[in-house]
């Protein structure tokens, strides 16, 4: 049987993904790559191996660090403006 929590986290996860906003708006996009990067955490919290865990960790950490690249470069085109 697999554990409900890492049901409702996969569940989750789908769930964010199937968002991904369709136009090219760059503050949506990175307002939804904030939410699977939330959504990988709280799968990593359910995962069973360390392996697992750390790979969406790692995951999370590297999308937030994008999306804090793509908030300055979009402060810095308004502020060019």
């Amino acid at each position: 049987m697999v554990d409900p929590a890492l049901t409702h986290a996969l569940r989750l996860l789908r769930s964010v993904k199937s968002q991904k906003p369709s136009d090219g708006d760059l503050v949506e996009f990175a307002d939804w790559r904030e939410r699977i990067a939330g959504a990988l955490d709280t799968l990593a919290c359910v995962l069973n191996f360390e392996e697992d865990r750390d790979r969406a960790r790692a995951e999370a950490a590297a999308i937030r660090e994008q999306v804090a690249g793509m908030r300055r470069r979009g402060e810095s085109e308004v502020s060019e403006r």
